[in-house]
């Protein structure tokens, strides 16, 4: 495999496996628009360029230092081949691979757990089932499968979160109200609401709104900037 869909790489971060320091690698490409995705610059695919040689390089000289690699996006799945090689490789390693994913290929997703690669996953709820398409941003509904790919990690027996990013037209107690309720359908005890951010800074009104809906009804939620 000589050139990989890596669009960007963090080398070092606390927040993307929980409790864990590990490097973060972006695949380029997205099956989903969203209005308010993080990481937007990832969404088009692009001409690969980045070498497993490269990777390989990096991998080895953090040894001993970093816990964990983290495949996000863009979609990881949507190069399920390159990522099984980077997850194996990885693992042979030493280190933890955790991944994360719009959760609209449970297949994929059931495929790289069967395959015993994958140690802590991030999954996005994007919203209720109605509202999805608006919040991905395309005319498709991937709301079932992202519930597939939920109950897939439910059975699956590793650490995951399910997380929802909190943008202005669902800050409102109305909308956090569904959202916690399908939540709660889904048998997820924490939820994770993260904090829309603009240029790279949580908003702080969205922030504001959020922790007053927490404190006001004594919800049990993660709020993450």
């Amino acid at each position: 495999m000589e050139k990989l869909h890596i669009g960007g790489i963090t080398p070092f971060s606390t927040i993307d496996y929980p409790e864990n320091l590990s490097a973060v690698f972006f695949f380029q490409g997205c099956v989903f628009r969203c209005p308010f995705c993080h990481n937007s610059e990832f969404q088009e695919v692009k001409k690969p360029y980045y070498s497993f040689e490269k990777f390989k390089k990096f991998v080895e000289e953090r040894q001993g230092f970093l816990d964990a690699i983290v495949f996000s996006g863009g979609e990881p799945l949507l190069f399920d081949k390159e990522l099984v090689f980077l997850a194996e490789d990885s693992k042979k390693s030493g280190f933890k691979v955790g991944l994360h994913t719009t959760g609209y290929s449970p297949e994929r997703l059931k495929n790289l757990l069967d395959k015993k690669l994958i140690d802590w996953v991030g999954i996005d709820l994007k919203s209720v089932k109605e509202n999805y398409p608006f919040a991905c941003g395309i005319d498709r509904n991937y709301f079932d499968e992202t519930v597939e790919s939920i109950n897939v990690l439910k059975q699956s027996g590793i650490e995951f979160e399910v997380r929802t990013t909190v943008f202005k037209e669902i800050a409102n107690s109305d909308s956090l109200r569904e959202i916690l309720n399908l939540y709660s359908v889904l048998g997820i005890e924490t939820p994770v609401f993260q904090v829309f951010s603009v240029d790279g800074k949580p908003d702080k009104e969205i922030e504001l709104i959020l922790e007053k809906f927490k404190l006001e009804n004594n919800e049990n939620f993660i709020i993450r900037k």
